[in-house]
């Protein structure tokens, strides 16, 4: 068996996913062995400058080359090693607050590397690992004695990874174009073992908005539209009163939302009422957009979608929630730029977090998240002139 690298990645290669830099700095080759048959993998070490990392995955299969995309999460609902060692194919399990089912269980061996490997990992390395699915929804546990680690993972197309890694598509690559999820999961999960800081649930995200990811055949991408805030609207300290609450603007922030081919700066504030209660005003949704939405939190009695399963949805999906029904509009990823007003940790500069917009008969859903949690928020459409006209500089 030859361990030569199969694909034309090669260590020091730089890749964008999501506007993060990682540079590859490892491979290893993987393996499970079934009735005496050894089937081999290749997962690639990722590394960003902020130290958080990504395992890429490359298997050949009767299909062609597959990729995958892994990163390590902590469960909702934790799970022991022991317990891992109790499941079998067809069981269910919960870890994140999606049910899933496991597909398959195998143990993995580490049989080469390359540069450097995941920390911990060395060649000879025997885990135990399962697969578990439901719709887009891949997780892995791998365990070696008490030592149990978590994995979400994504199916690539050739063209994402080539477009992340800048490299010309390969031939026949418009031939053989695949879905970007909905893979069946093969012998590609494994014990890898290394230290990654992001939450797998917004992979997706990052694939979605990355830089030059793109699904056409000769890679020219138009430039992306790019639109600047205009001055704010409001003053920090302004007071106002709407919906029959008085409230006080505290915070303010600029926040660059990212679409697919539009990239624009709009105005955020945070108004506390007279209770301490928070309430978000989103100064419009499209560029100069002279509707604006005031959000309050969405209190509800049954659990939301998971991040992964709203990350997997797409403009016009019906979205239902606990009192709130209506379809997909918009999905976005956001980042703080700049702030002034009080210190939140919602709105913190280079806070960024991926989210969509549901649009009901009367009422306007915003979701949000990110490593840190989820926010779900649900308001009403306004007149930006009607907005402002509430709101007077502080004296």
């Amino acid at each position: 068996m030859s361990f030569a690298n199969p694909t034309r990645l090669r260590i020091g290669m730089h890749a964008n996913f999501g506007g993060r830099d990682y540079r590859l700095i490892g491979r290893v080759v993987m393996g499970v062995t079934d009735d005496g048959e050894t089937y081999y993998w290749n997962e690639f070490n990722l590394e960003a400058r902020d130290g958080s990392c990504a395992d890429l995955v490359y298997e050949e299969t009767e299909r062609g080359g597959e990729w995958r995309l892994f990163t390590m999460f902590e469960p909702e609902y934790p799970m022991t090693a022991a317990d891992a060692a109790t499941k079998r194919v067809g069981d269910s399990l919960n870890l994140t607050g999606t049910d899933v089912r496991v597909t398959l269980r195998d143990t993995s061996r580490v049989y080469h590397i390359e540069s450097k490997a995941p920390e911990g990992v060395e060649v000879g390395d025997v885990a135990n690992y399962f697969n578990a699915e439901a719709g887009d929804v891949m997780q892995v546990v791998s365990w070696t004695g008490e030592e149990i680690e978590f994995y979400n993972g994504v199916n690539l197309t050739s063209g994402v990874v080539n477009s992340a890694f800048n490299l010309k598509p390969e031939p026949g690559f418009a031939r053989n174009l695949s879905a970007l999820s909905g893979a069946g999961a093969s012998h590609y999960d494994s014990g890898f073992k290394f230290l990654l800081k992001a939450a797998g649930v917004i992979i997706l995200f990052f694939i979605i908005f990355g830089r030059g990811l793109s699904c056409s055949t000769n890679y020219e991408v138009a430039p992306v539209k790019r639109i600047a805030a205009g001055p704010p609207p409001l003053a920090v300290g302004s007071a106002g009163k709407w919906h029959d609450k008085n409230y006080r603007v505290t915070a303010h922030a600029v926040v660059e939302i990212a679409r697919v081919g539009l990239i624009f700066d709009r105005h955020e504030y945070e108004l506390t009422d007279d209770r301490g209660m928070k309430a978000l005003l989103v100064c419009g949704d499209q560029p100069k957009a002279s509707d604006w939405a005031v959000y309050e939190p969405f209190l509800m009695l049954i659990p939301p979608p998971s991040p992964g399963q709203m990350a997997a949805m797409k403009a016009g999906d019906f979205l239902k929630l606990d009192g709130f029904s209506g379809k997909v509009g918009e999905l976005f990823r956001s980042t703080i730029k700049q702030t002034d007003g009080d210190v939140l940790s919602a709105m913190i500069p280079g806070t960024v977090t991926y989210g969509l917009t549901g649009m009901g008969e009367y009422l306007t859903l915003l979701a949000r998240w990110n490593r840190d949690g989820q926010t779900v928020l649900r308001g009403q459409s306004q007149t930006a002139g009607r907005v402002t006209s509430s709101f007077n500089p502080a004296k």
